[in-house]
C-alpha cells in the first residue's frame, strides 16, 4: 500500500470521529446524555490502520518433490543387436573344413635284375711273374692247347686237394700263366694256349725246378710235382 493511501485513510477516519462528536453535542432540551467514555483516538485509528492493511501471509515454503522422470524410450535397435550376439555366442563355432590331403602316388617298383652278376671266386695264391728281359714273346696259339698234367706230392704226401700249381712262362717279359687246383688225388690238369715257350711249374707260390718242355700246339706232357 502506497503511503498517499495510507494519509488518506487516517484523514478519513479523524473526519468520522469528529463528525460524531459533533451530532452528539447539538441536541437541546432533553435529557443530557451521559458523556461517553473518552476515546483514545490515536489506539482506534492505530487499531484501524491495522485493520485495513492486509497481512502478509507468508508463502508456504516450497515442497523439494522431485518432479516424475519420464520413462525411457527403448532403443529397439539396441534390443535386437544384443539379442543377436547373444544367439551367435551361444552357438556352437562352425568347424574349420580340412583341406583334403594328396594321395601320394605309389612308387613304381623295378623289376629285380635278370643277369645276376656271380659272386667273385675266393683269392689264389698266384705269385706275380717274373719279368725277365726276352728277346721276343710266343705267340697266341688259335690251335689246340698243349696240356700238361701229373701228381703232386707235398712232404713226402699226396697234396691235399686244393693246392695251387701254377705255369708260369720263363725267361720272357710275357705276363701269361695258367693255374690250377689239384683234386682229392693230387692231380692237376694245366692247358695252355702259349707256344714255343718254356713255363716253370710251381706249387703253392714253392718252385719245384720242373720246367716244362717248349710247348707245341696239341701237346701232351706228364709231369709229378714234388715239394716239401
Amino acid at each position: 500500500m502506497t503511503p498517499k493511501i495510507v494519509r488518506y485513510m487516517i484523514f478519513s477516519i479523524a473526519a468520522g470521529l469528529m463528525l460524531a462528536a459533533m451530532t452528539a453535542c447539538g441536541g437541546g432540551g432533553e435529557e443530557p446524555t451521559p458523556e461517553p467514555e473518552e476515546v483514545d483516538l490515536q489506539a482506534t485509528i492505530a487499531a484501524r490502520l491495522a485493520n485495513a492493511l492486509p497481512t502478509d501471509t507468508p508463502a508456504p515454503a516450497p515442497t523439494d518433490t522431485p518432479e516424475p522422470t519420464a520413462a525411457p524410450t527403448p532403443d529397439l535397435q539396441a534390443t535386437i543387436a544384443a539379442a543377436f550376439e547373444q544367439t551367435r555366442a551361444a552357438m556352437p563355432p562352425t568347424p574349420t573344413p580340412v583341406p583334403p590331403t594328396a594321395t601320394p602316388e605309389p612308387t613304381p617298383t623295378l623289376p629285380p635284375p635278370t643277369n645276376t652278376p656271380e659272386p667273385p671266386s675266393a683269392p689264389t695264391n698266384t705269385p706275380a711273374p717274373t719279368n725277365t728281359p726276352s728277346p721276343t714273346a710266343p705267340a697266341q696259339s688259335s690251335g689246340p692247347p698243349c696240356i700238361i698234367t701229373g701228381k703232386v706230392t707235398k712232404g713226402g704226401s699226396t697234396a691235399p686237394e686244393g693246392t695251387i700249381v701254377l705255369a708260369r712262362i720263363k725267361d720272357s717279359d710275357d705276363a701269361y700263366s695258367m693255374q690250377d687246383q689239384t683234386d682229392e688225388d693230387g692231380k692237376y690238369i694245366l692247358t695252355i694256349s702259349r707256344f714255343d715257350a718254356v713255363f716253370d711249374l710251381l706249387v703253392d707260390s714253392e718252385d719245384t725246378d720242373v720246367d716244362t718242355p717248349r710247348t707245341t700246339r696239341g701237346c701232351r706232357v706228364l709231369l709229378n710235382l714234388t715239394v716239401n
